[in-house]
């Protein structure tokens, strides 16, 4: 089982912000705290006075316990082992009375630190102390058996310590003398720890800083006149859950008081308040501090210096809202949030703005959760403000500062906003168009860039339209180029626009940059399109052109349909001696005469027949001799009479032509 060494050391320090070294809760019962003090001390008032004090806010530390408490001068080092340190001091008495007791029996004014240093070594040694085990050496730092060599040996014992993880700390006493100050400082230096000279009002400060896990801040630095009362106000947030002040005094005459708002004075016997008084200093804990301006009242009759320190725990956080850069073109919306525990807190009476730097000058906004100016909801616990202003690229500084109307008292919050330059769309060409209203007609080309420099993006994250005050048209894009899959800079817009007329052309870019969705747009540009109206066109065949095809195959199918239905010829011309001088079954005919004149036969056509006009019409039940003139043909007889201009054949019919009789049979006679 390990066993812990918790080793205290004052320290000289103007830096009150230091690790916590006493204040440990204790986990196991083996762990031990170790503090060793010179026995030279005692041999001065100022240094008695100064140990009094600083034992007195060890003791103060009531999670301390399990401590290895010691004296050393010359020759050796006595150590005593308490339980815990009791609240009451006892302790501390049996301690002075041990230095009284022991530095009576000799008048060496100077003490072997580097001795009792290397006895405790070998004791943690035996010990197994873990690594963080610390020594507290007090001491006025007079150095027994002093030569050339004692500044390495104090580097080596506190290099020592350090290879095994152990601290030294070290604190000088008033009666120091420089090189004494400056050789102990050696030693908590080369050990890693801390030093305190509590022969400053500094030293003091930051030991009880130290000590007492307080985030204790300086105030105030005053010089008191002799009996001339000095007021320092303190102002106290509502909210506010703990209020402490340190006062340390050059002089012991100097008296402290505390009032609050409504001047009552600040008491130990009250249930909220914590006092511990001593000659050098005086240190106040209220608890649950009323809101409003509370006084510390100092007076001395020799006058003096004074240092003033405080710490005010709040669990209000006042906390801009995190948010993406903003572009350096677009409004940047402020939001900030009163926060306990993380959760924002609704404060009714409360005020909160902020000062934001532009670059030239400060402006001051106040921030609301009333839903204006910019506050996206009313009551959420979010208050903001939209700021129009130009800011450069870059980080810009904002301080938020929470206050109360009725109160001096306020929170301030230091933090920043970043500005960028964002992506923005470049119109590289126009056209005026012209076209019919179903084409896709290409009215310009795109860029879209950051700083010059392209930036990829979709096309579906660019929209835009041609409009008029009639007409509102939306608008396509294609892709240039493809540097990444699905992604250009470079872009080709397309319209489709089916009236005449002048349009605006307008683009957005809608998409997300460094973490923030944006939306820009383009300047609007104007846009001339005339839209042709061309002749409507089915399967790509003009209308027109279409009814004059379907004119001509109506009337192609008209005459094959007529065609088809006249008669072809039929029959037979025999003469009086019965030779056939016609055969119209196996009439040889040209193809066109078969087709336009299928149910005709010209008299050209026949070669054995002396007619010179006229042709012989095939009727589904007759055959007509259809002559030309519009008059009896004297040329042309029928049964010995002229012949009308229609004769009707048949076998008993005679037809004389040129000296020729002939007659018309559908079938060959019977021999």
């Amino acid at each position: 089982m390990y066993l812990s060494i918790f080793l205290l050391i004052i320290l000289i320090s103007t830096h009150l912000n230091l690790d916590e070294i006493f204040a440990q809760p204790i986990q196991d019962e083996n762990k031990y705290n170790s503090i060793i003090i010179d026995e030279q001390i005692i041999k001065s008032d100022l240094d008695e006075i100064a140990l009094n004090s600083a034992l007195d806010v060890i003791g103060k530390s009531s999670k301390i316990k399990n401590v290895f408490v010691g004296t050393f001068d010359s020759d050796s080092t006595k150590m005593n082992f308490y339980s815990e340190i009791d609240k009451e001091g006892k302790w501390i008495d049996n301690l002075l009375n041990s230095l009284e007791n022991n530095s009576n029996k000799t008048s060496n004014l100077k003490s072997d630190q580097l001795g009792a240093l290397t006895d405790l070594y070998a004791e943690y040694n035996k010990l197994d102390a873990i690594a963080g085990s610390k020594v507290l050496i007090i001491t006025p730092g007079r150095i027994s058996g002093e030569s050339e060599k004692t500044r390495e040996r104090f580097k080596n014992i506190g290099e020592l310590f350090a290879l095994e993880g152990w601290i030294i700390d070290v604190v000088t006493l008033p009666s120091s003398d420089l090189i004494s100050r400056d050789l102990m400082g050696e030693i908590s230096s080369s050990s890693l720890g801390k030093f305190f000279d509590l022969g400053t009002l500094s030293g003091f400060g930051g030991f009880v800083n130290y000590l007492n896990e307080k985030n204790l801040t300086e105030i105030t630095r005053s010089e008191l006149g002799r009996n001339n009362p000095k007021l320092i106000p303190i102002d106290i947030s509502p909210f506010t859950e703990s209020l402490s002040l340190l006062l340390v005094k050059e002089n012991f005459d100097t008296e402290v008081s505390l009032f609050s708002p409504n001047g009552t004075k600040a008491l130990p016997e009250m249930s909220n308040v914590d006092i511990l008084e001593t000659k050098n200093l005086h240190l106040i804990t209220i608890n649950n501090p009323s809101p409003g301006t509370w006084s510390v009242r100092s007076i001395s009759e020799t006058g003096g210096e004074i240092n003033v320190y405080s710490e005010i725990l709040n669990p209000l956080e006042l906390k801009m809202v995190e948010v993406a850069p903003f572009s350096n073109s677009d409004p940047v919306l402020i939001e900030a949030s009163i926060n306990i525990d993380n959760s924002p807190q609704i404060i009714t009476d409360a005020v909160i703005q902020a000062r934001v730097s532009n670059g030239i000058d400060i402006k001051s906004y106040n921030l609301n959760d009333s839903g204006l100016s910019g506050d996206k909801k009313a009551d959420d616990g979010i208050y903001s403000f939209e700021i129009i202003d130009n800011f450069d690229p870059g980080a810009h500084n904002i301080e938020l500062e929470l206050s109360w109307p009725e109160y001096t008292t306020k929170i301030i919050t230091s933090t920043s906003f970043q500005t960028e330059i964002f992506p923005k769309i470049n119109i590289t060409r126009t056209s005026d168009v012209e076209g019919s209203k179903d084409e896709n007609l290409n009215v310009a080309s795109i860029t879209i860039t950051v700083s010059d420099y392209p930036y990829l993006t979709n096309s579906k994250n660019i929209l835009g339209t041609l409009s008029n005050d009639s007409n509102v048209y939306d608008t396509n894009f294609t892709m240039l180029s493809e540097p990444e899959p699905g992604k250009s800079w470079k872009f080709d817009v397309f319209a489709k626009i089916s009236e005449t007329g002048n349009y605006k052309l307008n683009l957005k870019l809608e998409d997300n940059y460094l973490g923030r969705d944006f939306e820009v747009s383009s300047p609007d540009i104007e846009i001339s399109a005339n839209i042709i109206s061309y002749p409507i066109k089915l399967f790509g065949i003009k209308i027109i052109y279409l009814f004059v095809i379907i004119f001509i195959l109506g009337l192609l199918t008209a005459l094959i349909v007529i065609i088809r239905r006249k008669n072809s010829p039929y029959g037979y011309l025999i003469d009086d001696q019965g030779k056939i001088l016609v055969n119209f079954y196996n009439l040889d005919r040209s193809q066109i005469n078969k087709i336009i004149s299928k149910d005709f036969v010209s008299t050209s056509e026949l070669k054995s027949i002396a007619l010179n006009s006229g042709g012989f019409k095939f009727l589904p039940n007759v055959v007509e001799l259809r002559l030309t003139e519009n008059r009896e043909d004297i040329s042309v007889r029928v049964n010995g009479k002229p012949a009308p201009t229609n004769i009707k054949l048949s076998s008993r019919n005679q037809v004389g032509v040129g000296g020729k009789l002939f007659s018309f049979y559908k079938r060959l006679p019977k021999k």
